[in-house]
């Protein structure tokens, strides 16, 4: 028997969008060719959902008075868990954040649609809404089994515990894998206006040869683009889930690079710095550009809490390894302790500094990404 062809309702307000979107669906899966509704109406998407089984939705932004965000809070809210691709314009990157923090599966930019990109994406989706599945089915089972155990109830509490934790870690792995597409498309748009401002920057340099004052302030410029520059490459590396490039390096020397990086910035807010590293560690096998990253990170975060000044005291440490050790030097593990002077995390949000868009900072200061990147590179 052939398979039944897929079920997808399209929301979206322009006619000749739709029309164009329903090409590259027929084209991209022809076998069988996808059934698509179409409707610009945010209501009668929503009444439709209701009363129908779609395999898959597709949300464009802009629906006139209101907006896509909006009708994906709604069907989520009514508890409806087909798998959504959210249509954006160019550049919308903050749009595609808000929408996955919404319920998004997947995102496309408009502009960028093609006949590969969109089957790539449905694709893509229906697989992390089956993985759902599967996952909410063994949940389920697992729960049945355990309420049959009624005589181990520490058994019980225990397994439940760890049920929880790999609940978190699915969910946790499943924005990740929207987060790193994203990360990409942000690190693109970034790339554009920086090669303009080092190309710019350049030719002032070659231009005023007689200020060496002014040269030397263009040459601190142009060291500054090759660090974003570098940041951004190992974001796109993070976004590739490509290897790890492993290297012997001095951590020490590492870490104080990084610091020297941020250190004239935290004095402007009356932050002073503490080293307090262990003199007698030689070289860890680490991947140094990430490892600087999840540094940068961590640094970031601490100079936010502290806005009134503070102190940052940053060390490293030897200790004998032991059962929990991941990295280890000549049998040794080696710590590295970042303690600041600031506000301090509280104890209800300490189980999810990790999770993907958490953050306790305002909308335009992060997205909760952090602590993410950090987490995944360090694993």
């Amino acid at each position: 028997m052939s398979p039944e062809p897929l079920k997808i309702l399209l929301v979206e307000d322009d006619d000749d969008d739709a029309f164009y979107i329903k090409e590259l669906i027929s084209d991209g899966m022809p076998d069988p060719t996808p059934t698509v509704d179409h409707t610009p109406s945010f209501n009668e998407a929503i009444l439709r959902l209701e009363q129908t089984a779609y395999d898959l939705c597709m949300f464009d932004f802009r629906l006139g008075e209101v907006d896509g965000i909006d009708l994906l809070r709604i069907v989520r809210s009514k508890q409806i868990t087909t798998p959504i691709i959210f249509l954006t314009g160019q550049g919308d990157q903050e749009i595609a954040v808000e929408a996955m923090k919404a319920g998004a599966t997947d995102y496309l930019t408009k502009e960028k649609l093609s006949v590969e990109s969109l089957s790539h994406s449905i694709r893509y989706a229906l697989q992390l809404h089956s993985e759902g599945q599967r996952r909410r089915q063994a949940e389920t089972a697992l729960k049945k089994s355990h309420e049959e155990i009624t005589q181990a109830h520490w058994k019980l509490q225990e397994s439940m515990v760890k049920l929880q934790t790999a609940q978190d870690q699915i969910l946790r792995s499943e924005k990740l894998a929207g987060i790193g597409r994203l990360a990409a498309g942000v690190c693109h748009e970034i790339l554009n206006p920086l090669n303009i401002i080092s190309g710019h920057t350049q030719a002032l340099l070659m231009e005023r040869t007689d200020d060496p004052s002014l040269a030397e302030d263009l040459t601190s410029v142009m060291e500054e683009i090759h660090r974003i520059e570098k940041i951004i490459s190992g974001l796109l590396k993070f976004s590739r889930k490509g290897g790890v490039e492993l290297k012997k390096v001095n951590i020490n020397l590492e870490l104080d690079s990084v610091l020297v990086i941020m250190e004239k910035d935290m004095a402007l807010d009356g932050i002073s710095i503490v080293r307090d590293f262990d003199a007698s560690i030689s070289q860890a096998l680490i991947d140094p550009d990430r490892m600087r990253q999840v540094f940068l990170n961590i640094l970031s975060n601490a100079k936010y809490a502290m806005k009134s000044g503070g102190v940052l005291t940053v060390s490293t440490q030897i200790h004998p390894q032991n059962e929990q050790a991941t990295a280890s030097e000549n049998g040794k593990t080696l710590r590295i302790k970042f303690i600041d002077s600031g506000t301090g995390i509280c104890k209800e949000d300490l189980g999810k500094i990790f999770d993907p868009f958490f953050t306790t900072k305002p909308e335009d200061k992060g997205t909760g990404l952090g602590l993410s990147v950090c987490h995944t590179i360090v694993e």
